[in-house]
């Protein structure tokens, strides 16, 4: 138990496993989807924060759990992706239905969403979709496997703040090059993508 402490030969070990296990997860996943599509239309920075809040927080909960309440979960972690997944659609829907509402004419500038409107969307989206996720499942496995929680949660949380960012800065880009049509046409697909995949993994079929 103590060999597996964080500053010991042992921890370093698992948390570099847990670092490079979740980072490779997270590459092309819902989360990063749908961190792009916010990145692409919020303040980058309040995004970064609300989304690596986000999973952190689902990051934690795996770690503290370990695998002891895994089984019980199952019924109900099916029922968060469905969950999850429809309201991703319904995201995405809603972005075309805002652009019809505007459409034609001029575009008059609108403030932006609130610090804590955007910060909340982002911690909200990647929260849902991390949570019952393969990665958190990684997190729960390493953590009960290794008895190393703490080390589990420095090595995930660190690969999942990378991705989280490279996310952004995808984002950041794609705002740059589109224009707002076309920023709510990319948006719209990113979050109807994210959904069927939530959709699929609560129907086993994938």
């Amino acid at each position: 138990m103590h060999g597996n402490a964080p500053g010991s030969v042992e921890g370093a070990a698992v948390f570099v496993e847990a670092l490079l296990l979740v980072a490779a997860l997270e590459i092309g996943d819902k989360t990063q989807l749908v961190t792009i599509s916010l990145a692409a239309r919020h303040p980058w920075g309040l995004v970064l924060a609300g989304a690596a809040t986000g999973l952190l927080a689902t990051t934690a909960i795996g770690a503290v759990i370990g695998g002891l309440l895994a089984a019980s979960l199952g019924t109900w972690l099916t029922y968060i992706k469905f969950g999850g997944g429809v309201l991703f659609i319904l995201l995405g829907v809603w972005t075309v239905v805002q652009g019809v509402r505007r459409g034609g004419g001029t575009e008059e500038a609108r403030p932006g969403p609130s610090k804590r409107g955007a910060f909340g969307e982002a911690f909200t989206l990647n929260f849902l979709a991390e949570f019952g996720d393969k990665t958190q499942i990684a997190v729960i496995i390493l953590a009960a496997s290794y008895e190393a929680p703490v080390s589990v949660f420095l090595g995930a949380g660190l690969g999942l703040t990378a991705i989280c960012a490279m996310s952004v800065v995808v984002g950041v880009g794609l705002a740059k090059v589109l224009s707002e049509k076309a920023l709510r046409v990319v948006s719209t697909i990113l979050f109807i993508a994210a959904g069927v995949l939530l959709i699929l993994e609560a129907s086993g079929l994938l």
